[in-house]
């Protein structure tokens, strides 16, 4: 393999079982290509799923969940 080019979760996983193949440059980050983050889509008339799941996110932000799940999944 010359080069791969895909999703850090995905590549950085990868990586851990190919442990002669590295990260040759930095990371591509740029929204161009990649938009400016991820998303949940609720359907437009349900406003109770969307506020648990808005609630819930709040609830792991706050006590620090997130960042954890962050971190393991996407290393910098």
């Amino acid at each position: 393999i010359d080069g791969v080019f895909g999703d850090t979760a995905v590549v950085n996983e990868w990586l851990k079982t190919n442990p002669q193949l590295g990260v040759a440059t930095e990371k591509v980050t740029d929204p161009q290509y990649f938009g400016t983050g991820l998303g949940i889509a609720v359907r437009p008339d349900n406003k109770a799923l969307l506020e648990k799941l808005n609630n819930a996110l709040a609830a792991i932000k706050a006590d620090g969940t997130y960042q954890k799940i962050n971190d393991q999944w996407f290393p910098q």
